[in-house]
């Protein structure tokens, strides 16, 4: 039986558990503070109450009311619109009934149909209600264009009026922060170059990583677009007026005709080997979805600097707010709580903010943001990223704090993107002075770097930080990267990402305290962060006077 949220609270307030961590490493007065405080929020946050946090969602507005108090009762500065905490958002909302797409082939007169959910999904592009759309099909391999690197997976194909097909994930042989990149920016360049419809295959590799079941329930939330002031939808591609996914078993049926099989394919792009060459059949894409206009907000909060020529340049720190909500569960649980993803990284900044709100004002204005929309692709992240609140006339940074993990004790960050920009030099420096080391990133593939808010602010040329937990236990005996992973596959945006698993509440507050040092260095600087010379990340988006 699940204890109402006040229960909860009383029974984790009950004791704060400095056991559980070595007798090497005693908590301060500091920590034990912010361990109050992370668990406190979370535990709120995470709750049954708020219904998953889904984007636009009621439990998300109750979350968001819920941080705006916490911010007011703190006496930061609301940063919204029209003297409130709340930016508002609008978004437009595309609910497709996956069980009804329709994907089929047609070779020598001969139609064979995927079977839907079981082989395939297709949905219709978000502005639309109904696509059918039939065309020749021309395979692409990973869809990437990236002449800098000496990678093309276009060639002199020609896509207007196709159907492009192409590979899940991205080519090996471009270096990570170039892969990351290019696999988000596939469905622009589809787009760019006249392709009506886009088919993405899963390899081997890309099951591996992310199961078809993992697809499909993934597949079942809403997707959502940002609505600029202007009516016009944001990095949407109306060109591409379908959409679809085809799981690696069913992938043969889209290679019948080509000059190679499906299999071939996979192996050429294990090699790291440009792509391109007409399927030789026609498909089709049909389906259905509902659309709708919603609303959410950022909950934004302001610290406001001492110095009057750095007040109007704050540093950002963020974490979403919004989660998946109410969906298909496993056991009857459909609550998608969130606890890891990302009540406790909410947790996190508004202890920081709770710290950093008393005594002297910092030279350089923080602005904290509780983000919406991050589940559906960083809008919350976008919409604040484009438009500053009044008085402020850029951003200098910005720390992302996203789904750290505290399966058991930890004293080391992950702090990705730290090779980009000077931020990776004030991390460290703080790291040491609080007793942790800073580890490379475990899982490069997973290009996380460009998954999470802080790259909506790397697009608009601000140099930004994700910094997370690590793997590495002060107890030998744990395997901290076996935990992580047994996390991602058995609980990540699943209902297990609940209260029900196990914290470790002074490691949370360790990570927010030295958060919190990071956030004061930059703050205390007149000088701003910076791209490192020559970083791929500020050559393309940076100022000229931040590269």
């Amino acid at each position: 039986m699940r204890l109402p949220v006040h229960s909860v609270l009383f029974v984790l307030l009950g004791s704060i558990l400095p056991a559980a961590l070595p007798a090497a490493v005693v908590p301060d007065g500091a920590e034990v503070a912010a361990l109050m405080r992370v668990r406190a929020h979370t535990v709120f946050l995470a709750d049954d109450l708020l219904e998953g946090r889904g984007t636009a969602a009621r439990g998300h507005e109750l979350a968001a009311l819920y941080v705006a108090a916490q911010f007011s009762r703190l006496g930061l500065e609301p940063a919204g619109d029209r003297g409130s905490y709340f930016q508002p958002v609008s978004f437009l909302e595309s609910r497709s009934d996956l069980s009804q797409g329709r994907l089929t082939v047609r070779a020598d007169g001969v139609e064979t149909a995927l079977e839907p959910l079981g082989e395939m999904i297709v949905r219709p592009t978000v502005s639309a209600t109904e696509v059918a759309v039939t065309a020749p099909a021309v395979f692409v391999g990973f869809g990437v264009h990236a002449p800098e690197f000496g990678y093309d997976d276009f060639g002199t194909i020609d896509l207007k009026g196709k159907v492009a097909v192409m590979l899940a994930g991205s080519p090996d042989k471009l270096p990570v922060t170039a892969r990351a990149h290019f696999n988000r920016e596939k469905s622009a360049e589809l787009a760019r170059r006249g392709a009506v419809a886009m088919i993405t295959v899963f390899t081997p590799r890309e099951a591996a990583r992310s199961p078809w079941a993992a697809i499909l329930a993934g597949s079942s939330f809403p997707r959502m677009r940002l609505i600029a002031p202007n009516g016009a939808l944001m990095d949407d591609y109306p060109e591409l007026r379908a959409t679809g996914g085809v799981n690696v078993t069913a992938a043969g049926k889209l290679f019948v005709k080509a000059p190679r099989t499906a299999a071939e394919a996979f192996a050429a792009s294990e090699r790291g080997e440009p792509q391109a060459f007409a399927l030789g059949v026609e498909i089709t894409l049909a389906g259905q979805a509902t659309t709708a206009r919603v609303s959410s907000a950022n909950v934004l909060g302001l610290i406001r600097g001492s110095d009057p020529s750095l007040a109007a340049e704050p540093i950002v720190i963020t974490s979403h707010l919004d989660h998946l909500g109410v969906g298909a569960g496993a056991g009857g649980d459909l609550i998608y709580n969130g606890a890891y993803d990302n009540a406790i990284g909410t947790g996190i900044i508004l202890a920081m903010a709770e710290q950093m709100a008393v005594g002297p004002a910092p030279r350089r204005s923080i602005l904290f943001a509780a983000l919406t929309g991050e589940e559906k692709g960083l809008l919350g992240a976008d919409h604040l990223a484009a438009h500053p609140p009044a008085g402020i006339t850029h951003y200098a940074a910005n720390l992302n704090i996203d789904m750290s993990l505290f399966p058991a004790p930890v004293r080391d960050v992950i702090a990705r993107g730290e090779e980009h920009s000077t931020l990776g030099a004030v991390v460290r420096a703080a790291a040491a002075a609080r007793g942790f080391t800073v580890s490379p990133d475990p899982t490069p593939e997973e290009v996380i770097f460009v998954r999470s808010d802080q790259y909506a602010f790397v697009r608009a040329g601000v140099p930004a930080l994700y910094l997370g937990a690590g793997t590495l236990s002060p107890d030998p005996a744990v395997d901290l990267a076996a935990l992580h992973a047994d996390f991602r596959r058995n609980r990540y945006h699943k209902p297990g990402d609940d209260l029900s698993q196990v914290i470790d509440w002074p490691s949370a507050a360790a990570f927010a305290v030295l958060s919190e040092a990071v956030v004061r260095k930059v703050a205390e600087d007149p000088v701003a962060p910076s791209w490192l010379p020559g970083d791929f990340f500020g050559g393309m988006f940076g100022r000229s006077d931040q590269r």
